[in-house]
C-alpha cells in the first residue's frame, strides 16, 4: 500500500535445454533448500506469471551517460544567448550538451550507427508485435528520453511514451525532433538564417551519430517543458531522470528498458512453452492498504481442454501475448507479497466452498505492530505522516471486490478468483501449480498482508523450514521480542536477516526485528498449506522469482520460501532463457520436505 491519490499527472497524451553457459545466477536445490516441481503424466502444470508493473520497469538496464570532459566546454558569457551551449532557455540548461565530448563520446562506444554488427548498430527491431500500436523500436525514427528512461507522456514534457505503453510518438527527421524536443519555442532556439546553437548542434549529432544529449530540467524551466517530479514518500530522483536526450529507435534496440525486454522475454516464453497451463497477472492499482493483483488472463485452457493434452486453440497463445501487452508500468509501489497473496486466493477453492473467507474474513485480531482489523496498527508514515494506527482494518480488506475510483474512474481489481465449472485454477489433486514472479527490483510498499493469520496456520499445521526446523511465530510485543519467529532467509544469501528488515522508501512495514517485511512469509504461506478442501492431499503453490539486474537477498528469500528457484539475469536472451527453465523445473522431483 501506498497512496497514489496524489500523484502529478502532468502530461498525459496521447521442452526446454538447458545451457551450461547461461549466467542467470541460479539458486540451486540441494544446500539452499530449493526444490523443483514434481511432474505428473495425468495433469499439466499451471504456472501464473506475475510481471512487475513498477515505474521504474521504464528505465533503462543502464542509464544513458551523464560523462563529461572537464573543461571542454567553455563556461557561458555575459553573451551566452537561451540557445546556446551553456545557455539557458524554455527547455533547460544547455549543460555538457552535444555528441563530442570525447568522455561522453567514449561513454556511448556501446553503440555505433555505422558498425556492420547489428547488436551494435540497433537496426534490428526488438519488438515488431503488430499488436502493439508502435513499433518498438523503428530504426528510422527519433525519440524523446531522459537519462534514465523513454520521456512518458505522464509526467515529462515533451514525451514519447503515452500511458497504455504501447503507443509512441516519433519523428522522421532531424530537424523537426530537435525543434520539436523545445516546443518549437523560437524566441529561446531561433530557426531560419541562423539556427541555434544547439539545435545546429542537435541536428548534426542526429544525422551522423544518432543521439544528441540535450538541457537539463531545472526549476527554472517551462512547465511544459518539465518534470519528472518528486512524489510524496519516493525516493529521491537521480540526475538523469532531468538530462534530455533524442536517441534514434537505433539506439533503443540496442538497448531497451526494462519493461519492453521483460514483455517480449515473456511473450516469447508464452509463445514456446509446451504442455503447460499458463495465466498473466501484475500487480494492483493502489487501494488503501491491501491491493490485489491484477488479472490479466486466467489460467489458460480450461481443465477440459488440458487433458490428455493441451489444446492449442483453447490455450490461445495469441490471446496470453495480448494480455501481456496490456500491463500497464506505473505502479508506485512493487507489491509482490501482496499480489503473491491473492494469487493464493485464486488458487483456492473459495469458489467452490468458501475456504479463503474463512481463513481471512475480518477480524482477525491481530495485536499492534501488526496489519489486520480491529487491533493491528503500525507507526506512521516518516515521510508522508500518514497515520498507521489502522493497519488494513477495512471488514473487507482481505476480500475486496472490483471497484472504481470516484476521482479518477479507474477500474481497481478486487481480489480474483477461479472461475466455475472447467474453468478452475486446480484442474486435479496431482496438477503442480506455480506462479513465476519477473521482478526488477526489492518489493516495498508490500506488506499488507494478514501475516498472524497465516502464520497461525500453519504453526498449527506443523510447518517446516527447508532445514527441517519448525516454524514458529510469537507476534506478542513486536518492537522488543528477540524472537518472533516467521520467515526469514536473507542471511543464508550473503546478508544478515536484518538486512531484509529495510524501511527506507519502504511504509508500512512491521515492527519486529527479522520480520519487518513480509513476502517471504507470504510465498512460504502458498508453498506449504493447502490450499483445496474440494481436494485430496496438499494443494499448495510454489514461487520462483526472476531478477532482472536485481538479486536483493529478500528475492532469493521469497523464492527458498516459496520452494522455487531464483535466477538473476541481465540481459534479455538470459531472461528469456530463465523464463524457459524455470518451466522446464516443473518436470523435475518434488520435495519430500513438509
Amino acid at each position: 500500500m501506498q497512496s497514489e491519490s496524489g500523484r502529478r499527472v502532468g502530461f498525459l497524451r496521447g521442452p526446454v535445454t538447458p545451457r551450461l553457459g547461461l549466467t542467470l545466477g541460479l539458486v540451486a536445490a540441494g544446500a539452499s533448500g530449493l526444490v523443483p516441481f514434481a511432474s505428473r503424466a495425468d495433469a499439466p502444470p499451471s504456472v501464473m506469471f506475475l510481471l512487475d508493473n513498477h515505474e521504474s520497469m521504464q528505465d533503462f538496464p543502464v542509464y544513458l551517460p551523464e560523462d563529461f570532459t572537464p573543461g571542454f566546454e567553455p563556461p557561458p558569457t555575459a553573451s551566452t544567448k537561451p540557445g546556446d551551449r551553456g545557455g539557458e532557455g524554455s527547455a533547460g540548461l544547455a549543460l555538457n550538451t552535444g555528441c563530442d565530448d570525447p568522455a561522453l563520446v567514449q561513454a556511448m562506444s556501446w553503440f555505433d550507427k555505422g558498425s556492420p554488427d547489428p547488436a551494435k548498430n540497433g537496426s534490428v527491431i526488438f519488438d515488431n508485435d503488430p499488436d502493439l500500436s508502435s513499433t518498438f523500436f523503428d530504426p528510422n525514427k527519433f525519440y524523446f528520453t531522459r537519462g534514465r528512461r523513454i520521456a512518458w507522456w505522464v509526467e515529462e514534457g515533451p514525451g514519447t511514451l503515452s500511458s497504455d505503453f504501447e503507443t509512441m510518438t516519433t519523428y522522421g527527421d532531424s530537424l523537426t525532433a530537435c525543434y520539436g524536443s523545445v516546443g518549437w519555442d523560437l524566441a529561446d532556439y531561433p530557426y531560419g538564417a541562423v539556427n541555434a546553437q544547439i539545435m545546429t548542434d542537435c541536428m548534426r549529432c542526429l544525422d551522423t551519430k544518432g543521439w544528441w544529449r540535450g538541457p537539463i530540467v531545472t526549476a527554472r524551466t517551462s512547465p511544459s517543458q518539465a518534470g519528472p517530479w518528486q512524489e510524496p514518500g519516493e525516493a529521491p530522483l537521480p540526475p538523469e531522470a532531468f538530462r534530455k536526450w533524442i536517441v534514434s529507435g537505433r539506439v533503443l534496440n540496442v538497448r531497451p528498458p526494462k519493461f519492453v525486454i521483460a514483455r517480449k522475454a515473456l511473450k516469447d516464453a508464452i509463445a514456446s512453452a509446451s504442455n503447460v497451463r499458463m495465466g498473466v497477472a501484475t500487480f494492483g492499482r493502489d487501494q488503501g492498504w491491501y491491493d490485489p493483483p491484477q488479472l490479466l488472463s486466467g489460467l489458460r485452457p480450461s481443465c477440459d481442454k488440458s487433458t490428455p493434452t493441451i489444446d492449442e486453440v483453447a490455450l490461445n497463445r495469441h490471446l496470453l501475448m495480448q494480455a501481456v501487452n496490456k500491463t500497464e508500468f506505473r505502479n508506485n509501489e512493487r507489491s509482490v507479497g501482496e499480489a503473491l497473496f491473492g494469487l493464493g486466493g485464486y488458487f483456492s477453492s473459495q469458489v467452490v466452498d468458501g475456504k479463503w473467507a474463512s481463513w481471512f474474513n475480518q477480524p482477525i485480531n491481530p495485536g499492534w505492530g501488526w496489519p489486520g482489523c480491529c487491533s493491528g496498527g503500525t507507526l506512521d508514515n516518516p515521510y508522508t505522516g500518514e497515520l498507521g494506527q489502522n493497519w488494513a482494518w477495512a471488514n473487507d480488506e482481505w476480500l475486496k471486490q472490483t471497484s472504481t475510483d470516484p476521482v479518477t474512474g479507474v477500474v481497481r481489481p478486487g481480489q480474483p478468483w477461479e472461475g466455475t465449472g472447467t474453468d478452475k485454477a486446480v484442474c486435479s489433486e496431482s496438477q503442480v501449480s506455480s506462479v513465476i514472479v519477473v521482478t526488477g527490483g526489492r518489493p516495498h510498499s508490500d506488506n499488507s498482508v494478514p501475516l498472524t493469520r497465516m502464520m497461525d496456520i500453519l504453526v498449527a499445521d506443523g510447518a517446516w523450514h527447508p532445514d527441517g526446523s519448525l516454524l514458529t511465530f510469537d507476534p506478542s510485543n513486536p518492537q522488543t521480542n528477540p524472537n518472533p519467529g516467521g520467515v526469514n532467509y536473507c542471511h543464508l544469501f550473503g546478508s544478515t536477516q536484518q538486512a531484509c528488515d529495510y524501511t527506507d522508501y519502504n511504509w508500512p512495514t512491521g515492527l519486529a526485528t527479522t520480520n519487518k517485511n513480509f513476502m517471504d512469509d507470504v510465498s512460504f504461506f502458498l508453498s506449504h498449506a493447502d490450499l483445496r478442501d474440494d481436494m485430496t492431499g496438499n494443494q499448495s503453490v510454489r514461487t520462483s522469482v526472476i531478477g532482472y539486474g536485481n538479486s536483493h537477498p529478500m528475492l532469493q528469500s521469497i523464492a527458498l520460501a516459496g520452494k522455487g528457484q531464483f535466477y538473476r539475469v541481465d540481459t534479455t536472451a538470459t531472461l528469456r532463457d530463465a523464463l524457459l527453465n524455470s518451466l522446464g523445473a516443473l518436470s523435475a522431483p518434488a520435495s519430500s520436505a513438509p
